[in-house]
């Protein structure tokens, strides 16, 4: 059975943004992003998604992917992004081009349908609320989560509806202050 990885970036604090979706506390670690980005890929074949995310790995990652002047790694991982199958949850969009698809309407079911499916692992990447309410409904079975050596005071958390039990499988401290961690649910 397949699993759910949510990948995400958050504040000493605990937050996945500043209150108005602010990514300004977030900093540029090559050295991590390319382990990671790697490891990644050879786990996850699906990344699951929201509508803003889904619009921006297009906007944000096409354009990496095309330009001659962009490291080979990234460029590598930018092709990953556009190319790899999403699965978008949105309740505002009517449909996404192949190989994507929309997500059902009730997302527990949703989610035990693609486990069910043949494949890799599959990487939850955002945005905040469709992370949110994945952790809410218990629907995370590995937590990956990039923690930055900056505290925001305020913001958007991953969690928001009770207390939450992890038991920590891996954990790296790079140079540039950030560590990565690995938690399962407890």
């Amino acid at each position: 059975m397949r699993n759910v990885i949510a990948y995400v970036n958050l504040t000493l604090d605990g937050h996945l943004a500043g209150p108005a979706g602010e990514l300004d506390w977030m900093r540029f670690d090559p050295e991590m992003n390319i382990a990671l980005s790697d490891e990644m890929r050879s786990r996850c074949d699906t990344i699951l998604t929201g509508r803003n995310f889904h619009h921006g790995i297009e906007q944000n990652f096409r354009a990496q992917a095309n330009d001659p002047a962009s490291p080979a790694e990234l460029a590598d991982f930018a092709t990953w992004m556009i190319s790899a199958p999403q699965v978008v949850f949105s309740r505002s969009l009517t449909e996404v081009a192949a190989p994507h698809r929309l997500a059902g309407d009730d997302l527990a079911a949703t989610v035990a349908e693609l486990k069910a499916l043949p494949g890799k692992d599959m990487v939850l990447f955002g945005g905040v609320s469709i992370v949110q309410q994945f952790v809410r409904e218990g629907l995370v079975d590995e937590y990956w989560i990039k923690l930055y050596p900056t505290a925001i005071g305020a913001g958007q958390p991953l969690f928001t509806h009770r207390r939450t039990e992890l038991r920590l499988t891996e954990s790296k401290a790079w140079e540039s202050g950030i560590l990565t961690l690995r938690y399962l649910p407890a």
